[in-house]
């Protein structure tokens, strides 16, 4: 599991360099940050694929419990909870943390 979790980990620090290079491009905060949570997203199910059945059902069930679904909070809910555009941009480029027993 570790050898993927640190490939997520890359893949998602990867994502918040391109973050950063939409903002200096000047794109709406509105744009990059729903880009950037579609692509999070994105990368949570590709390696959620690779993840041994037992280990996936921690994730998502952590998951299901804290936000109401398998797989994350959407960008509504982020925006309901007081979120900004910026706020969420730069936090679908760091990975959050393992749950534990993983």
């Amino acid at each position: 599991m570790g050898d993927l979790r640190l490939a997520y980990e890359r893949a998602v620090a990867e994502l918040g360099a391109q973050v950063a290079d939409r903002v200096a491009a000047g794109v709406a905060q509105e744009q990059v940050a729903r880009w950037a949570a579609g692509e999070r997203d994105r990368l949570k199910q590709l390696y959620r694929g690779k993840t041994p059945p037992a280990a996936l059902a921690i994730i998502e069930a952590r998951s299901l419990a804290q936000y109401g679904n398998s797989i994350g909070p959407s960008v509504d809910q982020l925006r309901a909870g007081g979120k900004s555009w910026a706020e969420i941009a730069a936090s679908a480029g760091r990975a959050g943390k393992q749950p534990d027993g993983i």
